[in-house]
């Protein structure tokens, strides 16, 4: 009995000691045992590490967007008269040039105005006959003042009536002469035939609001990106731009914002952002879908650290910072935005500090 008390007082006494010797808890500040790793020899000639500095932050927003037709250089095309289309000289997709032939119409419209072109110019030539004959008359006293001012009268509102039926020939391009009644449509630019909706037999009218063909001048197209509400703030007009389309997804196009609405599409809540892009090698076709990548300055200065050197684990970012020669630190941190090459902290890394940029998930799994 007295062996069992002497052995349970021992034990007793031996937990009394331990408690007291226990260490004191780590503060928040300190870095834990199990934040730090250790490389050895072979592994540290596996990473690379660098140096972060404060530099210029410069981010990039990601918008989506679609590729136009350059509306500075798109030509819809009409027909000034009504009439039947006798025949189409294009297809969609010719590439035309300025002044050439797209489709002739048989017009009673060209008949009718050269009609009244040939009653103008008959007019025309009876009063000045008219005149002539007033004036020789007058000298013989036959024929008083009043009768030459008439005379002069008639001439001038025949030569008005020539002159304005000349002016709507000219205006639509009509020759005023013997046509057989015949309309030529032509392309008022260089350009490829984008629409048409024309054929051959068809009868045309001088109200229609559809084209009958559409001219666009390819060589430039337009990127329309979609700007949503809470990103406009961030870009601006000439913010630099890398465009990038599914069909191409390896072609980096470089381009900047050359306009900016001044309103929101209704339907979308997005406002457009204008990127006029060269398109001489004709890549870029009308309705491709693009996604625009904006270099944004932000005209401050933060912590810059390669994306390399990031690790995203259960929702954080943390890079590996080296605490020696071979001992390195898990260390979360806040990212204030990011770029295609660059991450900017805004917490939790301090300049001239040195992190893992190259196999830093490798470090952080050991």
């Amino acid at each position: 009995m007295f062996r069992i008390q002497y052995i349970c007082a021992a034990l007793l006494t031996l937990l009394l000691v331990a408690a007291c010797k226990s260490p004191a808890p780590r503060s928040s500040d300190e870095t834990t045992d199990s934040n730090l790793v250790e490389l050895n020899s072979i592994q540290m000639k596996q990473i690379t590490v660098d140096t972060v500095k404060i530099q210029e932050e410069k981010t990039d927003l990601v918008l989506n967007g679609k590729v136009t037709f350059d509306m500075d250089y798109l030509s819809p095309v009409y027909s000034f008269v009504s009439g039947n289309v006798l025949k189409v000289n294009v297809s969609q997709g010719d590439y035309v040039t300025k002044g050439q032939t797209l489709a002739i119409l048989k017009s009673a419209d060209v008949g009718n105005y050269e009609g009244q072109y040939a009653v103008a110019q008959g007019q025309l030539k009876t009063a000045k006959r008219n005149l002539d004959i007033a004036n020789e008359l007058y000298k013989t006293k036959v024929y008083s003042e009043k009768d030459v001012m008439q005379a002069q009268n008639d001439y001038k509102s025949a030569t008005v009536a020539v002159q304005t039926v000349e002016t709507y020939l000219k205006t639509y391009k009509l020759s005023g002469g013997d046509s057989n009644a015949t309309y030529t449509i032509t392309s008022p630019i260089d350009g490829y035939v984008v629409s048409k909706s024309v054929s051959e037999g068809v009868n045309v009218r001088a109200d229609n609001t559809t084209p009958l063909f559409t001219v666009s001048f390819l060589k430039t197209v337009w990127v329309e990106a979609n700007v949503y509400e809470n990103d406009i703030p961030l870009i601006s007009k000439d913010d630099s731009v890398d465009i990038t389309t599914v069909a191409y997804p390896d072609n980096k196009i470089k381009g900047a914002i050359s306009k900016i609405a001044n309103m929101l599409d209704s339907s979308a809540s997005t406002m457009q952002a204008r990127i006029v892009v060269d398109n001489s090698k004709g890549l870029l076709k009308a309705g491709m879908f693009a996604t625009i990548d904006v270099h944004i300055d932000k005209h401050t200065k933060a912590i810059g650290v390669p994306k390399e050197a990031l690790v995203f684990y259960d929702n954080d970012y943390y890079v590996m910072v080296s605490r020696g020669k071979s001992q390195f630190e898990k260390r979360r941190i806040s990212i204030d935005g990011t770029n295609a090459t660059m991450a900017y902290v805004k917490k939790g890394l301090q300049p001239n500090e040195v992190v893992v940029c190259k196999n830093s998930l490798y470090v952080y799994g050991q």
